[in-house]
């Protein structure tokens, strides 16, 4: 049997059921995407409500080398591109918002 005739012969029902299930999942992964971010404005700490608590980190900003332009730079300068993959890149990682039942 061929991948197309499995899909064919796959009920219906089943796909919209899926379909309608993965949209409220994103619904609800951008309304809980909303609420952290709220949380993250507010500053780090631990907010409390009657059921959970949230306890938000604050950001973290680390540094390291753009590896696409140390390489272009360091070939054009016959350095050994080995000393490339010592070096990273900067990136800024949002503080992190862990909810636990209380």
């Amino acid at each position: 049997m061929n991948a197309v005739a499995q899909v064919i012969q796959f009920p219906a029902a089943d796909v919209d059921q899926l379909g309608e299930l993965l949209a409220q999942i994103a619904d609800l992964e951008a309304k809980a995407e909303q609420i952290k971010q709220s949380l993250r404005e507010r500053g780090p700490g631990c907010y409390e409500g009657a059921l959970f608590a949230a306890v938000v980190s604050e950001e973290k900003i680390s540094e390291s080398l753009n590896s696409k332009a140390a390489k272009a730079k360091l070939l054009e300068l016959n350095v050994d591109p080995k000393w490339i993959a010592a070096n990273s890149r900067i990136t800024i990682s949002k503080g992190a918002v862990r909810v636990g039942a209380r």
